[in-house]
């Protein structure tokens, strides 16, 4: 890894920079098969959840599930990134995701998985994740160093996207020609590509700061220091945000193809397919974007088009007419939240990174998930379009209070 600490000019950075490091590029292909399983599992689950109950509030539940043990656990796994070697603990999550990826396959070959074997599943995944995620994160600077940071985030977010492509992709042809059951095997084997690649791994200058105060008192200084700052403690605010009123939506996502569009298998996945190819889509241009408009304008912008994307959504009842709004919400809600990434990574100092990372995977897997709970209740009494609609008004109106009080995020470069 490279030991200056000097993060280059927006403009200077290059998309495909971080391939110049062998660690990386271990790293990339073995999470671009790995979490392709991830997104096959993910769709073919929220399928056989809705299938088994007919309920949205099921969804919710299952969702929320996923993310309670990140809700508690999250803020203490930033400490325990910032003292363990990143890589090992990737290894341990990973191998306890594919056996639980190999239980739920297991369940449904042999015809006796019940939701609550779903919901039990989904939480002991939350809780490899609440470490996972920020581990995950933190690792991207010890691969490629502070002068390639940019890159690195970039190209793990296209490798991201693409597998919200072929994942999807996989699980529409799997779920239509063989069943659930077959998403999650394949799941379970596409954790062997990410293993072996840690494995393989030579991470010699691992950025950890050990420090000799108490892991609680470390808590501390990283909530002080992300509520003080002036630009992360908004960033962190919009995440919030954005995870619970726009990701959230793709929570509906099985019950919207069934009910609206009439097309449980086939238009479910072409909906994650083209949320999935909006989202790739937005990853590639990113760099390019941000060096061009500035980034804090771009999560401005795209904050708002989010909004407007999921709410033309809500209001469509056609497939095609529904893919192209999909593709717009998914595109910039990845623009948006990548450049918040790179934003955050960019403002924290090293002895910092663990613990505020962890407090930005925190609103997607602690948080978020309750947003999903009461979005199955909402939908289930007034209807999945209206609750659509409602989840676009909440994340249009609270983004743009919290832009308009934070112009140094707004002025970003």
């Amino acid at each position: 890894m490279a030991t200056t600490t000097t993060i280059q000019s927006p403009a200077g950075n290059r998309t495909l920079a971080a391939f110049r490091y062998y660690n990386f590029r271990l790293y990339f292909f073995g999470q671009l098969v790995s979490t392709s399983g991830t997104w096959m599992q993910t769709v073919a689950q929220g399928w056989l959840v809705f299938s088994l109950t007919q309920s949205e509030i099921w969804l919710g539940i299952v969702a929320c599930m996923a993310g309670l043990p990140a809700l508690f656990l999250s803020p203490f796994a930033g400490v325990i990134v910032e003292r363990s070697p990143r890589h090992h603990i990737l290894i341990f999550t990973q191998v306890i995701q594919m056996m639980l990826a190999f239980i739920l396959a297991w369940l449904t070959f042999t015809n006796t998985v019940q939701v609550w074997h779903i919901v039990a599943l989904s939480f002991l995944l939350g809780t490899t994740n609440a470490i996972d995620a920020p581990a995950r994160q933190a690792l991207v600077v010890d691969m490629v160093g502070r002068q390639d940071l940019s890159s690195g985030i970039s190209l793990t977010s296209v490798m991201y996207n693409a597998s919200r492509v072929f994942g999807p992709s996989a699980a529409g042809i799997a779920l239509v020609q063989f069943g659930p059951a077959w998403c999650f095997l394949l799941n379970g084997l596409s954790f062997l590509a990410v293993i072996v690649s840690l494995l393989a791994m030579h991470i010699e200058h691992e950025t950890r700061i050990a420090g000799n105060a108490a892991p609680l008192t470390q808590l501390k200084e990283g909530l002080s220091f992300a509520r003080h700052h002036l630009t992360i403690a908004p960033l962190l605010l919009l995440a919030t945000v954005g995870a619970i009123f726009g990701f959230n939506v793709w929570t509906l996502l099985p019950s919207y193809a069934d009910k609206v569009l009439n097309s449980p298998k086939e238009g479910y996945a072409a909906l994650s397919t083209a949320n999935g190819i909006g989202a790739v889509v937005a990853a590639i241009l990113i760099t390019s974007v941000g060096a061009r408009f500035g980034r804090g304008r771009v999560v401005t912008v795209m904050a708002i088009v989010a909004a407007i994307g999921t709410f033309a959504l809500s209001r469509m009842t056609t497939v095609p007419l529904a893919l192209v709004f999909t593709i717009m919400a998914g595109f910039s809600l990845i623009m948006q939240f990548v450049t918040m990434n790179t934003l955050i990574q960019s403002e924290v100092p090293d002895e910092f990174r663990g613990r505020v990372l962890s407090l930005y995977t925190l609103t997607f897997f602690g948080v978020a998930p309750f947003g999903a709970l009461a979005l199955g209740f909402i939908a289930e009494a007034i209807g999945t379009p209206n609750a659509l609609t409602l989840c676009a008004i909440l994340s249009g109106s609270l983004s743009a209070i919290i832009l308009a009080r934070s112009p140094k995020l707004r002025q970003l470069a």
